[in-house]
């Protein structure tokens, strides 16, 4: 089918709105604000299990690519709303620049190199590693995802990056330093960015939530018992985009399910050592 450049931004938008949701919301985490008068926040994951399922929702969000049948986009919800950001079909007096600027903002932070030192027993290894963030996100997301019969293109990455940093070794052995990485990755490393992390995908989901407030307020249409509906946009024609425009209003009409906050600066640092 071929649909109009509006229609596949609702659908990727829509994609993109729920995937985010999934990943800042009260069920996996709280931002309470700090007891000084910075204003600032301090993410707090609900268990470990739950800082998990935010590292793998995440990495899906940011890497994973999806086939642009359907979205006109190939590549992750990041590639997509960074490419909506380009057609802003729905711009209404520059509404579009929060979305731009968060999304701006995350994959620059993803992508951005840091140094990390940790100590792997297994491989009686002193490292000290400078990759992109995304990169320590792909180890931990991957592991906490799969298990070890999964884990050998992880296995092949680390080998890599060891290598790269002066250490051979064999393949065989880095399944049996994953645990390590876990160990230092989890604890340390996305702990203290945690807070970082969860403040710039809940901007970009405030982002989106400014980018259609003009069009959802256009769109909407309130009717009695509660009832409401929407009037399509001239660009959203077919029987599908419509479909999923309505599901994309729908997600504006409820919201972002946290509320703005701003992270700690005492956890925007970069940390070096485990």
């Amino acid at each position: 089918m071929a649909y109009s450049v509006a229609e596949r931004e609702s659908i990727g938008l829509c994609i993109a709105v729920e995937a985010i949701n999934d990943i800042a919301n009260h069920a996996l985490l709280d931002a309470p604000k700090l007891t000084d008068s910075s204003g600032e926040a301090e993410v707090r994951y609900k268990s470990r299990v739950h800082q998990h399922l935010f590292l793998i929702r995440l990495l899906d969000f940011a890497k994973e690519g999806g086939d642009e049948a359907l979205t006109g986009v190939r590549g992750s919800c990041l590639s997509i709303l960074l490419a909506a950001c380009e057609s802003r079909s729905f711009d209404s007096g520059g509404s579009v620049g929060g979305l731009e600027q968060a999304t701006t903002a995350l994959k620059g932070w993803l992508n951005t190199e840091t140094t990390f030192k940790m100590w792997l027993p297994t491989l009686e290894l002193d490292v000290e590693l400078t990759v992109p963030r995304i990169d320590f996100l792909y180890i931990l997301g991957n592991h906490a995802k799969h298990n070890l019969s999964r884990l050998t293109g992880i296995s092949r990455h680390i080998a890599e990056i060891l290598a790269r940093h002066g250490h051979r070794v064999e393949l065989e052995q880095v399944p049996l330093a994953l645990d390590d990485f876990r160990e230092h990755l989890q604890e340390d490393y996305f702990v203290y960015y945690g807070t970082w992390l969860a403040e710039l995908m809940n901007n970009v989901r405030w982002g989106i939530q400014e980018y259609l407030q003009d069009t959802f307020r256009k769109a909407y249409r309130p009717g009695p018992d509660l009832m409401y509906s929407y009037n399509y946009p001239d660009s959203i024609i077919h029987e599908a985009p419509r479909a999923w425009f309505w599901r994309l209003m729908n997600h504006v009409r409820t919201g972002p399910y946290i509320g703005r906050f701003v992270g700690s600066r005492y956890m925007k640092k970069e940390i070096i050592r485990a």
